[in-house]
């Protein structure tokens, strides 16, 4: 039993398969890119710049979304930033969205990528601002 992640955004998408996943074209559950028979990825390793294309589909997606009235305040999205900075071991201003959308996808207490352009209108305001008021 074995792990699968996304090709493309390298995220979870599904835990305790055997043999290749998925068995027939299936849709990822983050970067809604489809994912096409056994070609799910075995860990989250990735070359540099492979995260870009899922960053750019995480990145439209917030900012088309609408959030249900949920304004999340800057300073909780600039505190999310800056745990979630501090437990991959980067510096708040070079946190990957990628890397802070997989924490949001398993822990709802933090703000959503919707939230956060919501409040900042661009991820790399929100990292920038993060890092100044640390």
């Amino acid at each position: 039993m074995t792990e699968a992640y996304c090709p493309h955004c390298f995220l979870l998408v599904a835990s305790d398969v055997a043999g290749a996943w998925p068995p027939q074209p299936t849709r990822c559950p983050h970067c809604k890119l489809m994912i096409g028979p056994e070609r799910a990825r075995s860990t989250p390793d990735a070359q540099p710049g492979a995260r870009g294309t899922a960053a750019g589909v995480f990145a439209q997606q917030a900012r088309e979304s609408h959030a249900d009235g949920d304004d999340v305040s800057p300073d909780r999205v600039r505190e999310a930033i800056r745990t979630v900075a501090e437990k991959t071991g980067a510096r708040p201003e070079r946190l990957l969205m990628v890397d802070y959308q997989q924490r949001a996808a398993k822990d709802k207490d933090l703000p959503s990528l919707s939230e956060v352009f919501a409040a900042f209108g661009s991820w790399k305001r929100a990292r920038r601002e993060s890092a100044h008021t640390a």
